[in-house]
């Protein structure tokens, strides 16, 4: 038996699963989640199997004569040529196959090794990947966050003198970190704002319009400023790409990560954490709020002013990657009641320049 990790077309021109595939005497086993998010499981027979390997793109390719369409695609030509040696090691006499003897004792094995590789796949290594990346340097994930935003190709559409502007406020807020905070303003009108790893933050200029007040800049500035500063980021990208960014992380191939970041650097711009990152990022931003006396209400009034701007039932983008907006102007009341409040002349005259 031998395990490979490939992407998986259902049909022609369709678009591809990440997928684990597992090849047996007899047949090969495909794992794979579907698009709602569900775990799917496919087996071939090995004899209903055609292998070929293109020279050109490097890959095995590996296609069911009973499902017109379905083809598998492995890197390198091993996958190609261990189904060829299973194939003609079935085409022998049962008295001459090596595995003739052992397919009994071997199976319950097997489909214990399969389960086991699945649930790997699945659940294990996202979190090994997430624990790993709490490990690597600053300058690492200064590296990574680069190579992904230069991907963006965002630069052409910045506003510069509002990114001159936003970043001499984050700088007025004096918040002591180890990471270079870069912040960009983009022209368009998408309410978001993301963070990369490593201490760039994006700010599209349709959500500081939004922004009425410069407590409500620091929240947001402060809240996306913790998703850098605590690592939110970085974990939650490399769980989300799972195996393709853990083998690179656990033998120290960063240029494969780097790769993997830029493949997918569109998909990190509506990034979603988990509820506890986010609560994690609320309660932390609102610290740093409270340790300069800036009116807590800034993290309100952010929130509400972007769900009441939402036609209708539809969401911001930036509120839809950080959903349960009312429980967290819940919390975040309740933790403010008593922070001291001063006016910051500094902060607000820079903020003025926005307008």
């Amino acid at each position: 038996m031998k395990s490979y990790f490939g992407n998986y077309f259902t049909s022609s021109g369709s678009m591809p699963f990440e997928s684990t595939i597992l090849v047996f005497d007899k047949n090969l086993s495909i794992g794979y989640k579907r698009a709602d998010g569900s775990n799917a499981m496919e087996s071939w027979l090995l004899k209903d199997v055609e292998t070929s390997f293109d020279l050109g793109r490097q890959l095995s390719r590996i296609r069911n004569n009973k499902l017109p369409g379905a083809e598998l695609q492995i890197e390198g030509n091993d996958a190609a040529n261990f189904i060829h040696s299973v194939q003609a090691e079935q085409q022998k006499p049962w008295h001459k196959k090596s595995s003739g003897r052992e397919w009994i004792r071997n199976g319950a094995l097997l489909v214990g090794i399969l389960g086991l590789l699945f649930l790997l796949y699945l659940l294990i290594v996202p979190w090994l990947s997430e624990k790993l990346a709490g490990k690597i340097s600053t300058q690492t994930e200064k590296q990574l966050g680069d190579a992904a935003y230069d991907a963006m190709r965002l630069g052409g559409n910045e506003d510069t003198a509002a990114s001159y502007i936003v970043n001499e406020f984050f700088g007025a807020m004096e918040v002591p970190t180890p990471y270079s905070i870069r912040i960009t303003v983009v022209n368009d009108n998408v309410v978001n704002a993301f963070a990369l790893p490593g201490g760039r933050i994006v700010i599209y200029s349709a959500l500081l319009k939004q922004i009425n007040s410069y407590p409500e800049l620091a929240a947001l500035l402060s809240h996306e400023f913790t998703h850098v500063n605590n690592k939110h980021s970085t974990k939650s990208i490399f769980r989300r790409l799972g195996s393709k960014v853990f083998l690179g992380l656990l033998f120290g191939r960063f240029g494969t990560v780097t790769s993997v970041l830029v493949d997918h650097a569109d998909n990190l711009k509506s990034l979603k954490y988990s509820r506890r990152l986010e609560k994690e990022a609320d309660m932390d931003g609102l610290n740093i709020l409270a340790q300069r006396n800036i009116d807590p209400q800034g993290f309100v009034d952010l929130f509400g002013n972007l769900k009441q701007a939402s036609p209708g039932s539809e969401l911001p983008e930036f509120l839809g990657s950080h959903p349960d907006i009312d429980k967290r102007i819940g919390y975040i009341k309740e933790a403010s009641k008593n922070i001291t409040v001063k006016e910051n002349e500094q902060l607000k005259a820079i903020f003025e320049k926005l307008k």
